[in-house]
C-alpha cells in the first residue's frame, strides 16, 4: 500500500510538465500586434492614415509636446483600437479658440492668466483676438516649420490698417526668437551638441520674452528689453 506522501511525488511530475505546456500556449494574440492599453493608439492609427490626418502624428512626435498623449489636449480615450470609442470621452477634434485657450491653460495656467489680461484679449469683448495656437502652432509646439517666423507673424497684423507698429525693442526680441531658433535647426543638421548652459539659458530668455509679449506690458516690458538682448546675443555666440 502506497503512503500519501509517495502518491503526492507520484502526482507531482506530471502535474508540472502539464502546466509547462499550458504556459506555452498560443495565446490568440500574435506577437507585436497591438492591444489596448500597449501603446497610443491614437498615434499608431494616425502613423498609417494617409493625408493631414497622418501628417499630425509625425508632427506631434517632433514636438516639445510629444510626451504628452492626445488625449491631454484632444479628449478621447487613447488606449481604444476602434475610431468610435477612442473618439468618445468628451472628445474634440478642431478646438475653437475658446477651447484651445481652455487646453492650454490647463497646464500653461499662469500664461493664459497673463494673456487674459491683455491687449490680445479686450475686457469690453470678452473673447481672444487671437489663441495659443496662432503664436505656438498646434501640432508644432517647440519644433515650429523652417518657414515660421515671430517677427513675420506679429508684423502681419502690427503696422497694417489700424494696428501700430510693434517697438523697435519688441521686434528685436522676436528677431531673437528666431535666429535662436535658426541657429539650433543648423546645430542639429550638423549633429553638434547643444551645451546645458546654452539650452537653460534659451529656455529662460524665451520665458522672458513670453512674459512681455503674453500681457502686452510694455510699461513693464520695454526697459527688460536691452538685458533681454544682451543675454541672447550671447546665447548666439555660444551656437556659432
Amino acid at each position: 500500500m502506497h503512503s500519501r506522501s509517495s502518491v503526492r511525488k507520484a502526482l507531482s511530475a506530471p502535474i508540472c510538465a502539464l502546466l509547462l505546456v499550458f504556459a506555452c500556449l498560443p495565446t490568440g494574440r500574435q506577437a507585436g500586434s497591438a492591444r489596448p492599453g500597449d501603446e497610443n493608439q491614437c498615434i499608431a492609427c494616425h502613423s498609417q492614415a494617409s493625408g493631414r490626418a497622418g501628417e499630425v502624428a509625425g508632427l506631434h512626435l517632433k514636438s516639445s509636446h510629444a510626451k504628452q498623449g492626445c488625449q491631454s489636449c484632444h479628449g478621447g480615450d487613447p488606449s481604444q483600437q476602434e475610431k468610435l470609442r477612442a473618439h468618445s470621452g468628451g472628445f474634440i477634434s478642431a478646438p475653437d479658440r475658446a477651447e484651445t485657450l481652455a487646453m492650454c491653460g490647463r497646464c500653461h495656467s499662469s500664461a493664459l492668466r497673463e494673456f487674459e489680461r491683455s491687449r490680445h484679449f479686450p475686457e469690453s469683448r470678452n473673447i481672444p483676438r487671437l489663441d495659443c495656437a496662432e503664436c505656438h502652432g498646434t501640432h508644432t509646439v517647440g519644433n515650429p516649420p523652417e518657414t515660421f517666423g515671430y517677427v513675420a507673424l506679429c508684423t502681419s497684423c502690427h503696422g497694417l490698417e489700424y494696428l501700430p507698429e510693434l517697438p523697435e525693442p519688441v521686434t528685436q526680441m522676436l528677431a531673437l526668437t528666431d535666429d535662436l531658433q535658426d541657429a539650433v535647426r543648423v546645430a542639429e543638421r550638423q549633429n553638434r551638441p547643444l551645451s546645458a548652459d546654452f539650452i537653460t539659458g534659451r529656455r529662460r530668455l524665451r520665458r522672458n520674452i513670453a512674459e512681455i509679449v503674453h500681457s502686452t506690458d510694455l510699461q513693464s516690458g520695454l526697459p527688460r528689453a536691452p538685458d533681454i538682448l544682451r543675454r541672447g546675443e550671447s546665447l548666439k555666440a555660444m551656437v556659432k
